[in-house]
């Protein structure tokens, strides 16, 4: 067969399969469209005119090539930076508008060192290699600050936490109810903590599941104490335990186990500063006390043509 038209069967297979899977099913168009009409009858044109040009043009445009993008990721991707983004407190971020913007960053970085590496007139193997290494770092540093700000947020929130504790122990035990208690701590307390409070509260608001959006909070946090916290409450309002009880009980737990976490770190000091002891205070120490004498014996004993020594005969005139 021609090679030709093996080429144009192998494009056009590959473009009608494109096509295939960016077009929606004629439902979804005209449900898409008719939510499209409402939005713009619902929203004045003057309103829509006095938005900047990059609302107006640039996000709709964004908006479309994020959704396209989306379709070919994994469900699973998708799932994951979403729960990442959550534990992070950006639960407003778009999982594909990241992931795109980490790609794009990657690339942009790859290219770049590639270009310069060019002007310099580097190897070709070097060049490429350097450039693929700069985009190896530019896609991994999304996943490090995504990391290391979800660990910052998991701290914040367990120093948070027994002091939370007490308070919507207090307030329970004055007579209000679990929901009333949490609304008076929200507006209490300012912290990743009271964050998630008001996230449940806007849920229960909405006609969400209580014990559901209890426990979605330890799970959007990541911190064990307090998906231990949350199951606890729910376990308790399933078999009619009395919250009081169990909040004192539990606001005891988190003061003794920041006591325990304060110990650890003190007993881990020792080990800790064993290291800069050995190679920097040490060595400093060394050089101050027996510097001066270990110099003045490579001058009086091994240094050639250097000062006499003590016994050393005196030279003849």
């Amino acid at each position: 067969m021609d090679p030709a038209l093996i080429g144009l069967m192998v494009f056009a297979t590959v473009f009608v399969a494109t096509v295939a899977l960016i077009r929606r099913a004629p439902a979804q168009e005209i449900v898409a469209d008719r939510l499209h009409e409402i939005e713009v009858m619902r929203t004045p044109r003057a309103v829509v005119l006095a938005q900047p040009f990059y609302r107006r043009a640039l996000f709709p445009f964004l908006g479309t090539v994020v959704g396209a993008f989306t379709r070919f990721l994994p469900t699973k991707s998708l799932g994951a930076v979403r729960h990442n983004l959550e534990m992070a407190g950006r639960r407003h971020s778009d999982p594909a508008a990241w992931i795109i913007l980490k790609w794009g960053r990657s690339a942009l970085f790859a290219g770049l060192v590639y270009g310069l590496g060019g002007l310099r007139d580097m190897l070709p193997s070097a060049q490429l290699m350097l450039a693929v290494s700069m985009g190896g770092l530019a896609y991994l540093w999304p996943e490090l600050s995504i990391r290391g700000a979800i660990s910052r947020r998991q701290v914040l929130i367990l120093k948070e936490l027994p002091e939370t504790l007490d308070l919507l122990s207090i307030t329970v035990e004055a007579g209000l109810g679990l929901d009333q208690a949490l609304e008076t701590v929200s507006r209490q307390r300012h912290g990743p903590l009271s964050d998630e409070i008001r996230v449940y509260l806007d849920e229960v608001g909405f006609g969400g599941n209580r014990q559901e959006a209890l426990r979605a909070i330890g799970s959007r946090t990541g911190v064990e104490e307090l998906i231990s916290f949350t199951g606890t409450v729910v376990q308790a309002m399933e078999f009619g335990v009395s919250i009081a009880v169990i909040l004192r009980i539990q606001a005891d737990e988190a003061r003794t186990r920041r006591r325990q976490r304060i110990e650890e770190r003190a007993m881990k000091a020792p080990v800790k500063m064993l290291f800069p002891l050995i190679f920097l205070i040490l060595p400093a120490i060394f050089v101050v006390t027996a510097g001066p004498g270990l110099i003045r014996a490579y001058v009086e004993f091994i240094k050639p043509g250097g000062a006499p020594g003590r016994f050393a005969p005196p030279p003849q005139r």
